[in-house]
């Protein structure tokens, strides 16, 4: 930790900062339909689960992993022209997928296109909320959403009524509806990967009551070690106690006796949802472990045998430039197993279940 650090707590000033964002909702945006639009989505386990990290508006690096890992058939003229090519399967893109890159646009319209014809197939592709397309909603004149703003600038369309979900194409209301995790089967999905230790009861409902009373800007979203925004640097956030006090409370597990570990407090968080794995992305830079292992930068990763999957590799050329790779699943299979797959069309066998009975 660096020395200014240590003087200071840093923490409590982006807890109310991100209070002071909740305070202004978009104006004028309608209440969000919880029913027909959930803050968790659940699907059962199919035969092939991919996942996605953060695309940061590479469409091209985007299209040219889809293709070459067949979840499209082929490169099209354009993304309305896009063809599913999955069948059954499910794909969840674990957000930011705006900023930092300049083609967030097609990026947008390639995942409506997809998220429709993958239904009609029989598949599902679940696009969840990341801190990027949550920040811009909450304010989406903040200098740090700049990408984004020329974009919408260049393209004649205001960012203020796309926030408010009022634009004409209906991007806003899209990514106003988005889920902020989803529950495939045993596996969970978020943006930075911490709910806190909420039991997926309690974290539906804390999601739907916060963003109702503060919009995009709302606490559970945004303050530092949220669901959103977690770290992994200096420590991953389950071994790391940086919360603000009025969060600690929501993000310990009940325990007896002695403090847990980090990995059992991560165990706990991952039982209360009622699941085995957990997947987000978020983090594309190098990190250490609390036993001495290390996750490179841009490698996904898993950790603690098949429990916890980093999968933010840095794709964009607009972040790390890093190579691009989703994370194929195969839940059912007599020994599930979990692989990195690349553009290149190599592949990693990160994590295969026991064949132990």
């Amino acid at each position: 930790m660096r020395p200014f650090e240590q003087k200071f707590n840093l923490w409590p000033i982006f807890y109310f900062a991100a209070l002071a964002l909740a305070a202004f909702p978009a104006h004028g945006a309608e209440k969000r339909d919880w029913k027909a639009h959930p803050a968790i989505v659940e699907h059962d386990a199919p035969h092939d689960l991919y996942a996605l990290g953060d695309v940061h508006g590479d469409y091209d690096r985007l299209v040219e992993l889809l293709v070459a890992d067949r979840i499209i058939a082929e490169a099209p003229p354009t993304p309305e022209s896009a063809r599913w090519a999955a069948g059954p399967a499910v794909l969840v893109v674990t957000g930011d997928f705006i900023d930092k890159y300049s083609h967030a646009l097609p990026v947008i319209a390639l995942f409506r296109t997809l998220e429709a014809q993958a239904t009609k197939a029989g598949g599902r592709l679940v696009i969840t909320l990341g801190n990027h397309e949550a920040e811009f909603l909450a304010n989406p004149d903040a200098r740090n959403r700049a990408e984004f703003a020329q974009e919408l600038r260049t393209a004649g369309i205001s960012a203020s009524d796309l926030a408010d979900g009022k634009d004409a194409a209906g991007i806003g209301a899209w990514l106003r509806n988005l889920p902020a995790g989803a529950k495939v089967g045993d596996w969970f999905f978020c943006h930075a990967g911490n709910t806190g230790g909420r039991t997926l009861a309690d974290l539906r409902t804390e999601l739907e009551t916060d963003i109702d009373h503060n919009g995009f800007g709302a606490p559970i979203l945004l303050v530092p070690n949220s669901m959103l925004m977690a770290r992994m640097r200096p420590r991953p956030w389950w071994d790391a106690d940086v919360r603000p006090v009025a969060l600690r409370d929501l993000n310990a597990p009940k325990h007896q006796g002695a403090d847990p570990t980090g990995e059992q407090r991560l165990r706990a968080g991952i039982e209360a949802l009622t699941v085995k794995h957990l997947v987000f992305g978020h983090q594309p830079a190098r990190i250490e472990f609390s036993d001495g292992t290390v996750r490179e930068a841009g490698e996904m990763y898993c950790k603690y045998d098949g429990l916890v999957f980093l999968i933010d590799t840095g794709m964009s050329r607009g972040a790390a430039g890093g190579r691009g790779a989703l994370l194929h699943v195969e839940p059912v299979a007599p020994h599930p197993t979990a692989t990195a797959l690349y553009a290149d069309g190599k592949s990693t066998v990160l994590w295969e279940q026991s064949r132990r009975p």
